[in-house]
């Protein structure tokens, strides 16, 4: 038996985790199984910064354990442990499982047992987006374990970042029908194609494909260069193509044309290509630009926001027929998020269809 062989205790890790990684080499590598036996040999695998075995008696596991918690070098870990389950930060680059085992270990580290302090714990490190839509949740569980899986399923899903690409449906919050588009025309104003809020499953006329901002007028598009596959940050301009019909969500200023029901700033979708095919995912609570490199995120409300009009996508209980919800751009952001006149304004980036990219990549 050589003690090179057995872990030393210098204060860096937690006495458990170090006495449990002892007491394994001891019983399968040494075939000790005493804990008397263990624990003499433990006493001499410790910093003598530590212990100097000149003025305790411990003979088992609870006494090795209780003097090296009193110990000053446990209590500088603790605080070390704290400060760095202050410093963990959640991404959408982050992989969730390693975050998660890092998560628990800190708050084991750091000996945050305490349920309601594993919950403050857990809320003060992620993101202020993350944490509102959590705080509910996590506030509802029972125990860890039901914290930990609600935290899994959510970071899950904060992960799938819309790319251009990707193909989405936008549902209308307040009423819950999905962005749409057909082949029929306005017989009025601008003559171009009809863009409603439809309540049914979703179809290829309710799927659109994001793509990126369309930087020049005419008849072939083209688009911002170096976007293809990348992801979409709040404040990014893009164009959306519907799926079903071909074309590209568009509106344009008040003056020119309004809409056939309320004459409000008219949304169509068209073939020609110009800027006013672009628009801006914004988020709808927090106030997120492109600078800040945010990722537009599924589990996030969104305000969809007209480029060069300044206006936002809307929808209302006004109705184009008997099944056909009026879409419009109106307000500003301020409306928006405070739902003033009484009328809905935010659209909910609702799921991924697929994620096929535009530009044919696999």
């Amino acid at each position: 038996m050589t003690l090179s062989s057995f872990p030393e205790y210098n204060g860096s890790c937690h006495p458990e985790d170090w006495l449990r990684k002892f007491t394994l080499v001891a019983t399968v590598q040494e075939k000790i199984s005493s804990e008397p036996d263990i624990v003499r040999l433990a006493l001499l695998k410790i910093s003598r910064s530590i212990y100097r075995g000149d003025n305790n008696r411990i003979d088992n596991f609870s006494q090795l354990l209780e003097f090296l918690k009193a110990d000053p070098s446990f209590s500088i870990f603790k605080i070390e442990s704290e400060q760095k389950l202050l410093a963990l930060r959640f991404t959408h680059l982050t992989d969730v499982k390693d975050f998660i085992i890092e998560l628990r270990q800190l708050l084991a580290d750091a000996e945050i047992f305490d349920l309601k302090l594993q919950k403050q714990s857990i809320l003060k490190i992620l993101p202020t987006k993350l944490s509102d839509t959590l705080s509910l949740k996590i506030a509802k569980s029972q125990d860890i374990h039901e914290v930990f899986i609600n935290l899994r399923n959510f970071l899950s899903q904060y992960k799938r970042v819309v790319k251009y690409g990707s193909v989405i449906t936008l549902r209308h919050i307040d009423t819950g029908k999905l962005l749409s588009s057909s082949l029929h025309r306005y017989t009025g104003v601008s003559k171009q194609y009809w863009v409603y809020a439809v309540n049914r499953h979703a179809t290829d006329y309710e799927s659109w494909t994001v793509m990126p901002e369309l930087i020049n007028e005419g008849v072939t598009p083209v688009y911002q260069k170096g976007q293809k596959g990348s992801i979409v940050c709040y404040g990014d301009k893009i164009t959306l193509l519907n799926n079903g019909t071909g074309q590209k969500l568009h509106s344009h200023p008040y003056e020119r044309f309004k809409s056939p029901i309320t004459s409000q700033q008219e949304v169509t979708c068209q073939t020609w290509n110009n800027s006013d095919d672009n628009w801006a995912a914004q988020h709808c609570v927090y106030d997120v630009t492109s600078e800040d490199k945010e990722p537009w995120n599924e589990c996030h409300d969104i305000i969809l926001m007209h480029v060069n009009t300044k206006l936002m996508l809307n929808s209302h209980n006004y109705m184009l027929n008997d099944n056909y919800q009026e879409v419009t751009c109106f307000g500003d952001k301020t409306i928006h998020t405070t739902k003033q006149m009484n009328m809905s304004k935010i659209w909910e980036d609702f799921q991924f269809i697929n994620s096929a990219s535009f530009c044919r990549e696999k």
